[in-house]
């Protein structure tokens, strides 16, 4: 359990800062959803670690920082929140982060590669081609029909640049 998260509780949102690692998928229902981890999370007024690492949806937020690099620190506002963990049966309570707000790049200033904001499809394809290996030594889905869609993706927006 995340005792730090717990320790702040969700009266008020706090601001924090994580290193980024890698960036993944959920499936929901039969529906993919982009999500990308967070390690080495600190609240930023005492630079004190509050989690090992977090997950969080890939929103449009986090998207607008373009392409984002193994290490790269993120810095963003949020709420802790309770929830019960478990597949199917929930087997223990822990804590997380929620509704990430001013979200920003704080180690880097370059100019990132775009990343697919208003499509899903190309997002989750960027994420199985980022992972392929992880995704197939583990078992888990690769859908080559999402990788196209980002391919076609990163197609257009190369031809928009010319």
């Amino acid at each position: 359990m995340r005792e730090k998260l717990k320790e702040l509780g969700s009266q008020k949102r706090h601001e924090f800062i994580g290193e980024f690692v890698r960036l993944g998928y959920k499936n929901s229902f039969r529906t993919f959803r982009a999500t990308l981890m967070l390690a080495n999370v600190k609240l930023v007024e005492n630079d004190e670690l509050v989690t090992d690492h977090l997950w969080f949806n890939y929103t449009k937020s986090f998207l607008k920082l373009g392409e984002l690099k193994e290490g790269d620190l993120i810095k963003f506002n949020a709420r802790v929140n309770g929830y019960d963990k478990g597949y199917i049966v929930a087997d223990t309570h822990d804590y997380r982060l929620v509704n990430p707000s001013k979200i920003k790049l704080v180690n880097n200033k370059i100019a990132r590669q775009p990343m697919p904001i208003d499509n899903n499809a190309a997002m989750i394809g960027y994420a199985m081609k980022k992972n392929k290996q992880f995704y197939k030594e583990n078992h888990r889905s690769y859908i080559q029909w999402y990788v196209d869609c980002y391919e076609y993706w990163l197609k257009q927006l190369d031809s928009n640049k010319g």
